[in-house]
């Protein structure tokens, strides 16, 4: 992976991530910064300013996580197929993941011990707002990706004329 790569996927993870939490409520939620923040200061006992800078840490870096795996399947195959394939899997994979996995982070942050699976909520197989967000965070992600590749080209050709 070059500094390219590296640099893409920061900024477009950044800026997916920042998306997610303007449009969450649009979705009818509570934004998923705001909801650990409280768990934090609830459960954790953090300051306010801690637990937010805390949630908004933890999201922002699942975002870019999320980024590094989308422009490694990119950079290997980034045809229309390919995009709308792992835009739906993976919204649909973080779905069914995201309320347990956000538990364990949640009580992982707070009581600073591991969390036993069992103790986390059933995957999320339900249709809905979830879902669609999580594919338009997907969405926002491919085009990011996209746009950054066509414009390092487009600013990089001239200089090799």
């Amino acid at each position: 992976m070059n500094i390219n790569n590296v640099i893409n996927c920061l900024l477009v993870g950044i800026v997916a991530s920042i998306a997610f939490i303007w449009i969450q409520p649009l979705f009818g939620m509570l934004t998923l910064t705001s909801r650990h923040a409280a768990a934090y200061i609830e459960f954790g006992g953090y300051s306010d300013a801690i637990a937010t800078t805390l949630s908004w840490v933890v999201h922002v870096s699942v975002s870019i996580f999320y980024t590094l795996l989308s422009l490694l399947i990119y950079n290997l195959n980034h045809s229309h197929l390919t995009n709308f394939v792992q835009i739906v899997l993976f919204g649909w994979l973080t779905t069914l993941f995201a309320t347990p996995a956000n538990e364990w982070v949640v009580k992982l942050i707070t009581t600073g011990q591991l969390p036993v699976v069992s103790s986390l909520s059933a995957l999320n197989t339900h249709v809905g707002p979830k879902l669609w967000l999580h594919i338009l965070f997907f969405t926002l992600v491919i085009a990011g990706i996209s746009f950054m590749k066509k414009w390092q080209r487009t600013s990089i050709e001239p200089l090799r004329t």
